[in-house]
């Protein structure tokens, strides 16, 4: 019997292996190797773009077999990870030669699903509109607020409820506050999407989602803040004084050197002209080294390059054309790839091994969910909302999609 492999690794983890130099990228052609036609899976674009194949032809072919369910085409990326993973697929030679070779099969699909959800964040700033953040209308406010804190506070008491908290290790505790604090976000690019694939993004319902989830979104990255800012308070104050120094020039060099530079950009281009080729690629650079600046300060890398994209003008003609020459790409091809790659990293025996665990993820899950379905609710009711109208409010505000998913991948990554 043949053992399955390991999920693809943490990122944090350390492998050594032997790299062929100079790098082979492309083979010579599948005509090229007809005797031995394996041999092109040893370069590394061939290999890449079989492994985007498998991922893309998977997961559409489920989505089409389960698309009358009314499963999403998300829930069918995560379903074709657990299939391509170790525990179904990994268990075959010839797949396991695709994608778990730790010289180039893992550390090729890994690099490229970080590198495009990476844009994909970009392009989230560049879609939020931050002057509806705060221009929000009080009930906007009051429903962000209140569908990210009645969570948290949900939460809490669960964790105090709990009997085995005083006996759990620092991991344990550190693993049912992230979660938490992951199942209590509202994530603007997720309720987007949502209320994209229903047709409703325009109506007065679509708008207060987009407007409080953008007020919850801004005060997510708050909170994250504040909490870190603690964090390293507690263990050395001036190394927190120095990482609120650093977040401070970011910022200001974002939204007081940047964004200028890129209004003198769209005032550069004639009206009704195209935004230069050249600007657009330096755009997308810069994008790239704030992800890698943030992670240099030991921040996640997507709180750059969502920063940078908040700082980028919103509607046409810059940021309008970012998103209609990146968007289908993006979502059609890297996210797919980071969606499914994800989800073959889940090791399933970890699920039954501690069901202590697993019963606190569960019933944490739930409670969290409903927290947040009934402030939203009720919030948006006694706002003189219809009732059904209401209630679809409540389940967009609390619906979970790809960024919750990478919040869980990221904290992975770092425990």
């Amino acid at each position: 019997m043949v053992e399955a492999p390991s999920p693809l690794p943490h990122q944090n983890d350390t492998y050594e292996f032997c790299i062929i130099l100079p790098p082979r990228i492309n083979s010579a052609g599948i005509w090229e190797n007809l005797a031995y036609p394996s041999t092109m899976l040893t370069y590394s674009l061939p290999l890449l773009e079989m492994q985007i194949v498998m991922i893309f032809v998977s997961s559409h072919l489920i989505y089409a077999i389960l698309k009358p369910l009314g499963i999403t085409l998300f829930a069918s990326q995560i379903i074709a990870g657990l299939i391509l993973g170790p525990p179904i697929m990994g268990k075959l030679n010839a797949f396991r030669n695709i994608f778990y070779r730790r010289e180039l099969g893992v550390e090729m699909i890994d690099a490229v699903s970080v590198f495009g959800f990476t844009l994909f964040i970009f392009l989230t700033g560049v879609k939020m509109d931050v002057k509806m953040a705060f221009n929000s209308t009080k009930k906007s406010v009051v429903i962000g607020i209140i569908s990210l804190l009645s969570p948290i506070v949900v939460g809490i008491v669960l964790h105090k409820t709990f009997n085995e908290h005083k006996r759990m290790n620092d991991v344990i505790k550190t693993e049912r506050i992230v979660g938490t604090l992951i199942e209590s976000t509202t994530s603007f690019s997720v309720i987007a999407c949502v209320l994209t694939e229903l047709k409703i993004i325009n109506s007065e319902l679509g708008r207060l989602a987009l407007s409080s989830a953008s007020v919850g979104d801004l005060s997510t990255l708050f909170l994250v803040h504040i909490i870190s800012l603690s964090q390293d308070w507690a263990t050395s104050p001036l190394l927190a004084l120095q990482r609120v120094l650093v977040a401070f020039l970011f910022i200001t060099v974002l939204f007081f050197v940047f964004r200028p530079m890129m209004f003198w950009i769209i005032k550069k281009t004639p009206e009704g002209e195209p935004i230069e080729e050249v600007y657009i690629v330096a755009i997308l650079m810069v994008a790239i080294g704030c992800a890698i600046f943030t992670h240099w300060t030991q921040q996640a890398p997507l709180i750059g390059a969502f920063l940078f994209g908040l700082a980028v003008p919103d509607g046409p003609p810059l940021g309008s054309t970012l998103i209609n020459k990146f968007e289908c790409f993006v979502n059609g091809i890297f996210l797919a790839v980071y969606i499914t790659a994800s989800a073959m990293r889940v090791n399933p025996r970890k699920m039954v091994s501690n069901p202590p665990r697993v019963k606190f993820s569960i019933i944490s899950f739930f409670l969290t969910f409903l927290a947040k379905f009934i402030s939203c609710f009720i919030a948006s009711f006694v706002s003189f909302m219809p009732f059904r109208d209401s209630l679809a409010f409540g389940l967009i505000m609390s619906s979970k999609g790809v960024v919750e998913l990478a919040y869980f991948s990221t904290f992975r990554d770092n425990w």
